[in-house]
Order: C-alpha cells, then sequence, then structure tokens
C-alpha cells in the first residue's frame, strides 16, 4: 500500500507541475498536444485539465483513506504481538519466582531430614 501511496504521490507532483507550466504560459498547450490548435481545443483541454485534477484528488483521498485505515491495522497487530510478550514475560517471571521460592523449602526439608 505504502509504494502504491508513493507512486500515486509522484503522478500527483507530476501532474501539477505539468498544470502549473500550462498555466503560467512557461510552456504552451500546443507544445505539449500538438493536436490543440484553436481556442475552442483549449478550453477542452482546460476542461479536461479541470476533470483529470478532479479524478485525481479524489482517488487520493480514497488512497489516503486506505493507507491511514492500513496504518492503523499495522499498528493494532503490532499491540497485539507486545502484549503477547508481556503476556510470556509475565508467565515466565511468575515461573521462575514460583521455582525459587520452592527450593530453600526443598533444602530446609533435606537439612531436617539430615538431622
Amino acid at each position: 500500500m505504502r509504494i502504491l501511496n508513493t507512486l500515486f504521490n509522484i503522478v500527483a507532483i507530476a501532474y501539477t507541475l505539468t498544470i502549473a507550466l500550462v498555466l503560467t504560459a512557461i510552456v504552451t498547450e500546443s507544445a505539449i498536444f500538438t493536436s490543440v490548435r484553436t481556442e475552442a481545443q483549449v478550453l477542452v483541454l482546460y476542461k479536461a485539465f479541470a476533470g483529470v485534477g478532479a479524478g485525481l484528488l479524489l482517488v487520493k483521498v480514497v488512497f489516503s483513506s486506505l493507507y491511514a485505515a492500513n496504518l492503523r491495522y499495522e499498528n493494532h497487530i503490532a499491540q497485539l504481538k507486545v502484549n503477547d510478550l508481556k503476556v510470556e514475560l509475565y508467565e515466565r517471571r511468575q515461573e521462575f519466582r514460583s521455582n525459587n521460592f520452592r527450593t530453600p523449602i526443598a533444602e530446609e526439608r533435606l537439612e531436617v531430614a539430615a538431622v
């Protein structure tokens, strides 16, 4: 998902730069699109730019939402793993403590039996 989001960001930046160059008249429409010759074709081109921009914006919102949901899911899974490790550590500590408390009692019984 991260790769897809990054690729889409690159496409969006390229689109934005192209639009900025065309709108500031640094690059003419006919230099990029050879079939654009009349004012009506330029108007259709700008309408197409606006439609593509709206579509890219909509896709960007969807990708961002999916990416955020994926990050939340990965965070949740990582938190579950951390909780499992905490439980395992707690159980090992309890087992270690119970084994350490039993050892002196067993030694006392051996000493009493030896006397």
